[in-house]
């Protein structure tokens, strides 16, 4: 029997692109930054910037990682009977719109279940970027292996 986080650790590090150099530390610096954006903005808000950026980040790769991450929060929250199923097969743009009245439609004891589901993902998507993207250095001047330059 496997326990819930190796199944949440699969997800994220399937949802972990192959890149390098500057590609790489875009993603890291993205993925380390989302618990702390759900904490501060909420599911909702956070949700709806991750839809925004699916189409009009810098590069594709950056597009299609926020992509697969919303997906993936659609499904992970579908798996946890929080939202329809419906909502992890229906194509963009439209989703979006569906998937944020889901949440707006919630109660808040169904919210912070979601939102706390989705935590945990970010979590592990944080630390797995860390460990897979640790070449990569950040923009504060500190390499992946904690040491500045």
């Amino acid at each position: 029997m496997r326990r819930i986080d190796q199944g949440m650790a699969r997800d994220a590090a399937d949802l972990l692109p192959r890149v390098t150099g500057d590609n790489a530390k875009e993603l890291r610096s993205r993925f380390r930054h989302l618990p702390i954006q759900l904490h501060s903005s909420g599911l909702a808000a956070t949700y709806a910037f991750l839809a925004a950026r699916s189409s009009s980040a810098s590069t594709d790769r950056l597009a299609d990682a926020y992509r697969d991450v919303a997906k993936q929060i659609r499904t992970q929250l579908a798996a946890k009977g929080l939202i329809s199923d419906e909502l992890t097969t229906e194509s963009e743009p439209e989703v979006h719109r569906a998937m944020l009245t889901a949440l707006g439609d919630m109660d808040w004891t169904a919210y912070a279940r979601a939102s706390r589901e989705v935590g945990i993902l970010f979590s592990w998507l944080r630390r797995l970027a860390d460990a897979v993207y640790s070449g990569a250095e950040t923009r504060s001047g500190r390499s992946g292996t904690g040491e500045d330059r």
